[in-house]
């Protein structure tokens, strides 16, 4: 007689963040009445998908119509593209700081007001048209009714999937070397883009969507930035500093149970000491250990520092590859695969994009080469 116990249950299903793009104040764009047709490259699928939009930093109220979903087939065009509904209508209109989600994928809108919340640097190719609608536009004129591109993310700041099997995320919270800079535009070739790639490849046990928590030039600490007399880029431009938007950039994504932490480069070339940042690495996992599980460190690349800045970014590495343990789950080191050989302060040639600061492809697939995907929660059915 088959008894209930000896039925496995199925697993209960529960949404899961695949894609995030970290909020950040941008310029105003001249948006009034444009289509935009963002693209966003998923790390979990699922049968059902909801978007989240934010206007975190809106000085004013945005309007969207003509909200839409599809799948990309190249460019702006898109397969079967289905409207969207913000309880149940057609048009939607984010108050300033208001952030909402969807029960589906939003990759197409109209936009009505000023647009000054997005994310700057999204490696990726997005579309805007000209003053009109043309969400309905036949996928053969795509090309022609999409002729704006932009490599930045407006409004759309995040997509959850319900997958089939339950799955966990783990989230990258960093600055530049995270968000991709330099690495080929359009190929989603960034360390997270790779350590996805491993961890799909890994089997069931240790497949975990992959969270990128990242904006460039961002600080973990609060220090200020000098301004150049002559050219001064807008300090809102590299986002509020890790400490402060770690709680909604990093704590609060459905399904996440980990976290890996790569900031703190930009910091020591603004001059913060060792000992300061360290202490800024243990706040960090004090405070993110309420909300997540597992939490791990990196050393800090090579590359674009003076002799003093050099010492310290040494001192830091040292601490966390020595006494990290004490506080963090693991430590990865990223920095010695791409170092050079000669001179350890500087990345290896066959490594560097050109900038002496930011990996090429290669040496981001290195980046996630060297975490342990062993030391990870991976899926629902690894036992702790």
């Amino acid at each position: 007689m088959l008894r209930q116990s000896d039925i496995a249950e199925k697993p209960r299903q529960n949404w899961v963040s695949a894609w995030y793009a970290a909020p950040q104040e941008m310029p105003s764009a001249s948006l009034e009445g444009r289509t935009l047709r963002q693209i966003a490259f998923l790390h979990a699928e699922g049968e059902q998908i909801r978007v989240h939009l934010s206007n975190r930093y809106g000085h004013g109220s945005v309007t969207l119509s003509s909200m839409s979903v599809g799948i990309v087939i190249q460019g702006p065009i898109v397969r079967e593209s289905r409207p969207l509904r913000f309880a149940g209508k057609a048009t939607l209109t984010l108050s300033p700081g208001q952030e909402v989600e969807f029960t589906n994928l939003a990759v197409t809108f109209v936009t009505q007001g000023d647009c000054t919340t997005g994310h700057l640097t999204a490696q990726q190719t997005s579309y805007v048209s000209g003053r009109s609608d043309v969400s309905c536009c036949p996928s053969e004129f795509s090309w022609l009714a999409y002729p704006v591109q932009t490599s930045s993310y407006w409004l759309l700041s995040g997509v959850d999937v319900l997958p089939r099997e339950p799955i966990k995320a783990i989230v990258a919270f960093g600055s530049s070397t995270t968000d991709g800079a330099c690495s080929t535009l359009n190929a989603n070739r960034l360390w997270t883009d790779y350590l996805a790639l491993r961890l799909s490849v890994a089997g069931e046990t240790c497949f975990m969507s992959v969270i990128n928590a990242s904006i460039s030039g961002n600080t973990l600490t609060a220090i200020e930035r000098p301004q150049d007399e002559y050219f001064a880029i807008p300090q809102f431009l590299f986002g509020e500093p890790g400490q402060v938007r770690l709680a909604w950039d990093a704590c609060t994504h459905t399904g996440a149970t980990d976290l890996i932490v790569n900031i703190g480069s930009n910091d020591l070339r603004l001059g913060v000491t060792a000992d300061v940042l360290i202490e800024a690495y243990k706040q960090l996992v004090q405070l993110s250990r309420k909300s997540l599980r597992r939490i791990f460190g990196t050393t800090i690349l090579p590359g674009g520092y003076t002799p003093e800045q050099a010492e310290q970014r040494r001192l830091v590495n040292q601490w966390l590859l020595d006494e990290g343990l004490q506080w963090l789950d693991a430590v990865f080191d990223l920095a010695t695969p791409l170092r050079s050989l000669e001179n350890e302060d500087i990345l290896h040639a066959e490594f560097d994009s050109g900038d002496g600061v930011h990996p090429n492809d290669e040496g981001y697939r290195l980046m996630a080469e060297a975490i342990d995907i062993s030391k990870l929660s991976g899926s629902e059915k690894t036992q702790d």
